[in-house]
């Protein structure tokens, strides 16, 4: 080959390479979806956080889920929602985002995964960096049977699949659901999982904190804490242990998604929150998302469709 030809067939690539690499995300994943970490959150200072200073409120999303609209040929209608989240929490300023779960439609092993893992990336980068982005994993991010594989992929875009973090005197605890829901494929990953959590409620430290909260992707229960198996909730035989465990330790309320629409129940004093979709709605409750003011003693939560969103939290 002639040194022109070379020339030429390296300006080609160059031109051809956008193109060609379209639907691969960034190499080098941004810091700011690898904040989840050795199993806690860098976006926070853990000993500064543990301590109670004032009211403050978050911003609770739940299934963007790229691709959904569409059957995977697409990404437009999920990027216009998001874009308008995005716009609400800017404006707003919340003390962090949490998005639980189903963050893409294509699950680690289809071929258009990483064009949406690279539009989630794009769109989410958009929120403010002063405002912590926290992401759960569901079980469109790594199967309804999760594997060591596909947990790995997960956390190679996204961070740990669970973890925890201090925020103003909160505890709050991110769980891998779909581990709880199906762990056939990763055993080992659910009892690794079941001991970290057992060693977190166990902490003196978390005796102190104002609320303990939980978040992941699958409702441990829609209405009632005893009702039968089905797709949208965690098997009885996990869920009531973990329920009774999260009794002693007192927990204040459990934030889920998963169900792409709103749901409410309690165990005791523990509140079961199911959040409706950034994304595609199954039901009648449009897609938003939702308002949690913490106060000291309290705890005040509301879903907003998108277009009914205050222009300020008071």
């Amino acid at each position: 080959m002639t040194r022109t030809q070379t020339n030429l067939l390296a300006i080609l690539i160059l031109l051809a390479g956008p193109a060609l690499w379209a639907d691969e995300p960034n190499r080098k994943v941004s810091s700011r979806f690898q904040q989840a970490e050795s199993r806690s959150f860098l976006g926070f200072d853990a000993a500064q956080e543990q301590v109670w200073q004032a009211p403050f409120f978050f911003i609770q999303l739940a299934d963007p889920q790229y691709g959904m609209f569409t059957g995977n040929t697409g990404l437009e209608k999920e990027q216009v929602l998001v874009q308008q989240a995005v716009a609400h929490i800017n404006r707003l300023q919340p003390r962090f985002v949490i998005v639980c779960g189903d963050l893409t439609n294509a699950t680690p092993d289809h071929a258009r995964y990483a064009a949406q893992v690279s539009q989630y990336h794009q769109d989410f980068s958009q929120i403010d960096p002063e405002i912590p982005l926290v992401c759960v994993c569901g079980n469109h991010d790594v199967g309804n049977r999760p594997t060591a594989t596909s947990i790995d992929r997960y956390r190679d875009n996204f961070g740990d699949d669970y973890f925890s973090f201090w925020v103003g005197g909160v505890f709050n605890v991110v769980l891998n659901s779909s581990l709880l829901k199906d762990p056939a494929g990763a055993p080992d990953r659910l009892l690794a999982q079941q001991k970290w959590l057992d060693q977190q409620l166990n902490n003196p430290q978390v005796q102190h904190a104002k609320h303990v909260l939980v978040f992941l992707h699958h409702p441990l229960f829609l209405e009632q804490a005893d009702e039968p198996d089905q797709y949208f909730n965690i098997p009885l035989e996990r869920r009531l242990p973990l329920l009774e465990q999260f009794k002693q330790a007192q927990v204040r309320a459990i934030f889920a998604g998963h169900y792409h629409r709103n749901a409410y129940g309690r165990a005791g004093d523990l509140e079961m929150i199911t959040t409706g979709p950034v994304g595609r709605p199954l039901g009648k409750d449009p897609s938003g998302l939702r308002i949690v003011k913490i106060e000291e003693a309290d705890l005040q939560h509301e879903y907003y469709p998108l277009e009914d969103v205050p222009a300020q939290v008071e």
